[in-house]
């Protein structure tokens, strides 16, 4: 606590007017800035509130003597006094932060445009998560939005700080919690039907490690809607989501296939990247000709001429702006009924299949 009440400290008292920076070792305070201005201490704290009822002239004088003192105001302090920090926790694995940092950016742009900053919490994966969670309700938090799996043991120590939840790309059901996805199962039902359509029949499915919500999402999706179609033999090997884990897992698949693989879809880009390159490099297959390669996200790599790969675009902005909503909502009326959001995932037609 000796952080949180290092603004109201006092010192030895100085006569007002007085200006002396402080040093290196010790930060000047709010008392130090009301001395030095002649003002009262609360004073001194309305005039770093934009909306607070304080003449300009005080207010420009007020701050011209913190910006001589090098004053700034504790953050941590106010939020206690206020209620509201204005900091959201954001957790994500390190799959997400690795390929698919985009969706990183529009939560801390969709929350900015709020006056809220993001606290970034990384896990190795959805099975680390408790321990960082647990580390987290030591932060004063307006919120968290979690783009990892949680238990509804740690959903519950959220709820009774009063710290609202939102799941992003996770589908939760949990009394109080509200979830942003993007309608993978849709998506990748679609996939199965164009490639179907097209003449595919031996088709491989590479998804992420065992366990991966949105990848399980994905990969029964597309190998559920297969079977409907009366395709019975559809392979699913598990990967990392990495390049190196695409490429290794086809290499594998087609070594051991007796028959001709003529598609191949991928639960991610970087997957389905790795494929490509094993289909071009390894196999000296033609992409599309010998063979269909479909992805999902449409990374920036996905779109570069040296790959032009057929995949899904999730809507990234629409995504981050719907969960920072949500989270705002249930923080004003926690009591309102759980909410999912799924948000259409769009085909993105390019060169590397037939569909």
């Amino acid at each position: 606590m000796a952080l949180l009440n290092s603004d109201v400290k006092r010192r030895p008292p100085k006569s007002p007017g007085t200006v002396e920076p402080a040093s290196a070792a010790q930060r000047a305070t709010s008392y130090d800035v009301a001395i030095a201005a002649g003002v009262a201490q609360s004073t001194v704290s309305r005039c770093f509130q934009p909306d607070s009822p304080i003449s300009p002239d005080t207010r420009a004088h007020v701050l011209a003597i913190a910006g001589q003192l090098g004053y700034r105001p504790n953050a941590l302090a106010r939020s206690l006094i206020l209620g509201r920090s204005n900091v959201v926790g954001v957790i994500v694995t390190r799959y997400t932060l690795r390929y698919n940092p985009e969706l990183l950016f529009a939560l801390a742009e969709a929350l900015a445009v709020q006056g809220t900053k993001l606290l970034l919490m990384a896990v190795d994966s959805d099975d680390a998560v408790h321990s960082t969670l647990r580390d987290a309700l030591e932060f004063p938090l307006d919120g968290l939005i979690s783009c990892a799996t949680m238990t509804d043991e740690d959903i519950a120590g959220f709820r009774r700080h009063g710290v609202p939840v939102a799941f992003l790309n996770r589908r939760v059901t949990s009394e109080g919690v509200d979830c942003v996805a993007t309608d993978n199962v849709h998506a990748t039902r679609q996939i199965a039907d164009m490639l179907y359509r097209a003449g595919h029949r031996q088709f491989v499915c590479i998804g992420g490690p065992h366990g991966a919500p949105v990848s399980e999402e994905r990969v029964t999706g597309f190998a559920g809607r297969l079977r409907e179609l009366g395709v019975t033999d559809v392979v699913t090997v598990a990967s990392d989501f990495s390049y190196d884990g695409g490429r290794a897992a086809f290499l594998e698949q087609a070594s051991g296939s007796a028959q001709k693989i003529d598609a191949v879809f991928c639960a991610n880009d970087q997957l389905a990247l790795g494929a490509l390159d094993a289909c071009r490099f390894d196999l000296k297959l033609k992409v599309p000709d010998d063979i269909s390669i479909v992805g999902f996200d449409d990374v920036a790599e996905a779109s570069r001429p040296a790959y032009r790969l057929t995949t899904v675009h999730q809507q990234i902005e629409e995504l981050a702006t719907q969960a920072v909503r949500l989270l705002g909502e249930r923080l004003t009326e926690p009591r309102m009924r759980p909410r999912t959001i799924l948000v259409p995932g769009v085909l993105v037609r390019r060169a590397s299949a037939h569909i």
